[in-house]
């Protein structure tokens, strides 16, 4: 039974939920680990009325000039599901009774907007005229911008589904659309916490339509975990995120599908055999003293993370971890600690400097704050027996592709790191280091290694200038990439280790990871079982929109899962450290554990730490708490005790 104009419905509990920290693949696009969550500080409720929104008695014709009509033309819904709207009324309001609404992430900071082209004379949106052989279809037009929101900005379109429609029939949801990539969210009323079952779909420039079967949506992974269940779907919305984007979507045709129409699952792979590749490993001897050092105060390390390098995170007095951490760390047997923070936030008038404005022309710090947490942190290793490094860890974004070509900016980066380094120049402590960028342009990959390599060798030009003791840490651009050091020379400086991170295979330790693409990704264990493996790649949670290098990493796992895979990654790392007489090091690895098996984690850890000891390579594991974690955790942030097996598998004492 279809319906149509009845009292509108409240939008209320609507969210973008974003993530952010630090990860690395040498084969895939920028992953974040991270399990930081925000809630928001209010929900979007749309007036009551007594009309539909946008009812067509009062709706104003769509006075927009369409665009050229794209060569695609929409057939006719047909089928034994649901058609929710096919918007060919013009009006706002859905065929089942509900009408269209909008909202964006300005309530909590953010300054994204969203508009449509038309709106009723009581403000609600309208559908505008279609370019695809239809009527109508419900155009949305966003510009992305996340203000003073601390993570991803959004802005979202949607409609609510009245209780009176028995969707437990329904096996999937399909619908046209046109515009950037964005998710579809189908939301029920089992989830409490806002993590709701979503699919993300690519941008396409033509019209396109897409099937989402409910077995492959996938929750975001900051909440509560909640089986899908059809019968208790409560609305149907989309979301575009990202940050200074403005593009467009346009939908048609929005349809639930019967059970006997959704795709069923095919045999689409083989159970092999486990490969194991050939591995041959040379000399690992390296005389620097540095090389001991490393080994003495860089291995068995662990990144405190979700704090300090986040986009908008300034210490303000306030400690999330404190020497009660450190001292649970080093009961443990951690040996260091690796403190992500990103330093020029703390330069006062950093933008005027780097604009090069008459009144900057030195930098201001807030050394209350900066050097309050830096000192603490110092005091407190030092007195548990860890080493301390202070990690530049920008999240914003800040030094990218445009800013490495400004000199201005990399002369307030080696300004910064000289304030730092005077600051520490006395110290008799030999296990403090400095380590210049992580990641440089983590967020797109595009500032060189020829740029950051220069800016680099300034900012330890600078360091030199007050510090001559301290031991400098430097990764090279694109993640860390073990290609581009391989390909590099050691820069000008005698007290530099040098860093590189990993997280091969890269569809294991993000499987179900919300900020990445394969957040649908279930099920994988390592080291590969074929006795747990299966023909039908959905059970794995492969569905169309997985990209293609993720699809053919899943159905070679049979090859990729196993140490020797990942030791014949990280080879070329330490053949370039031997050849150059330098130690290198791991000062990122770690896997994903909320969603995935427990034993296949430690057994991760323990090829890492077998891989780490055959190699001479220092490890520092990426995580706390939260989704990378060492240590369990009853609030998501203090730790309570180490994860039971971790202290063999990570080789702790």
């Amino acid at each position: 039974m279809l319906f149509k104009k009845i009292l509108p419905i409240t939008a209320a509990g609507l969210l973008a939920m974003s993530l952010s920290a630090c990860g690395d693949s040498e084969s895939a696009s920028e992953p974040t680990p991270s399990d930081q969550q925000v809630l928001p500080d209010s929900t979007n409720t749309l007036p009551d009325s007594s009309t539909v929104p946008g009812d067509s008695s009062t709706a104003p014709k769509d006075t927009t000039t369409p665009p050229a009509a794209d060569p695609v033309v929409i057939p006719p819904v047909t089928g034994t599901g649901l058609l929710i709207d096919d918007l060919e009324d013009g009006d706002g309001g859905t065929l089942i009774g509900t009408g269209w609404y909008t909202y964006t992430d300005q309530d909590n900071g953010g300054a994204s907007e969203i508009t449509t082209p038309n709106v009723s004379d009581e403000g609600y949106p309208l559908p505008a005229t279609a370019d695809n052989g239809t009527e109508y279809s419900f155009n949305v037009y966003y510009s992305l911008d996340k203000g003073d929101y601390a993570y991803e900005p959004y802005v979202g379109w949607g409609l609510q589904v009245p209780d009176s429609i028995d969707c437990s029939r329904f096996g999937g949801i399909s619908y046209w659309y046109k515009g950037g990539k964005h998710e579809i969210h189908v939301e029920t009323s089992d989830v409490k916490d806002y993590d709701v079952h979503l699919a993300s779909v690519k941008a396409s420039r033509t019209w396109k339509q897409v099937f989402i079967r409910f077995k492959d949506l996938a929750q975001g992974g900051w909440g509560e975990e909640v089986e899908f269940d059809p019968s208790h779907i409560t609305a149907v919305s989309f979301q575009a995120k990202g940050n200074k984007v403005s593009d467009s979507v346009f939908i048609d045709n929005l349809y639930f599908q019967d059970t006997s129409e959704v795709a069923k699952d095919t045999a689409d792979m083989k159970i092999m055999d486990p490969e194991i590749p050939k591995v041959t490993i040379g000399e690992i001897a390296i005389s620097n003293p540095l090389q001991e050092k490393a080994m003495k105060y860089l291995n068995k390390g662990i990144n405190i993370t979700n704090w300090l390098e986040e986009d908008k995170t300034v210490f303000k007095g306030t400690f999330k971890f404190d020497e009660t951490d450190i001292k649970l760390m080093a009961e443990n047997g951690i040996k260091s600690l690796r403190l992500p923070i990103d330093l020029d936030k703390y330069a006062t008038n950093r933008d005027e400097f780097v604009a090069d404005t008459t009144d900057a022309t030195e930098l201001k710090f807030d050394d209350e704050n900066l050097f309050a947490v830096l000192d603490s942190f110092s005091e407190w290793t030092a007195r548990n027996g860890m080493s301390f490094v202070i990690d530049y860890h920008e999240y914003d974004n800040s030094y990218n592709a445009t800013s490495s070509k400004n000199p201005r900016y990399t002369k307030m980066m080696a300004s910064v790191w000289k304030h730092v380094a005077a600051h520490y120049a006395s110290s008799e402590r030999e296990d403090i280091f400095f380590e210049l960028l992580n990641e440089p342009d983590m967020t797109s990959g595009m500032v060189t290694t020829v740029n950051w390599r220069k800016a680099a060798q300034e900012d330890i030009d600078s360091i030199r200038t007050v510090d001559t003791k301290h031991t400098i840490i430097f990764g090279d651009a694109k993640w860390y990439s073990i290609d581009l050091l391989k390909k590099g020379q050691p820069l000008k400086d005698d007290n530099i280790i040098y860093a590189v991170h990993t997280y091969e295979p890269f569809v294991f330790t993000h499987q179900s990871a919300s900020w990445t693409d394969l957040k649908s990704v279930k099920n994988l264990m390592f080291p590969y079982d074929k006795e747990r493996w299966s023909e039908y790649s959905a059970d794995f949670g492969v569905t169309k929109t997985l990209p293609s290098n993720y699809k053919k990493n899943i159905q070679n796992y049979y090859k990729i899962a196993n140490k020797e895979y990942i030791l014949n990654i990280v080879l070329p790392a330490k053949e370039w450290a031997v050849k150059n007489n330098v130690p290198v090091i791991i000062n990122e690895f770690g896997a994903y554990n909320l969603k995935t098996d427990k034993q296949s984690v430690l057994n991760y850890m323990t090829a890492m730490k077998e891989i780490s000891d055959t190699l001479q390579i220092p490890l520092t594991h990426w995580g706390y708490t939260g989704g990378f974690s060492l240590f369990e955790s009853e609030d998501g942030v203090k730790g309570t005790k180490l994860i039971e097996g971790m202290k063999e598998a990570y080789g702790l004492e």
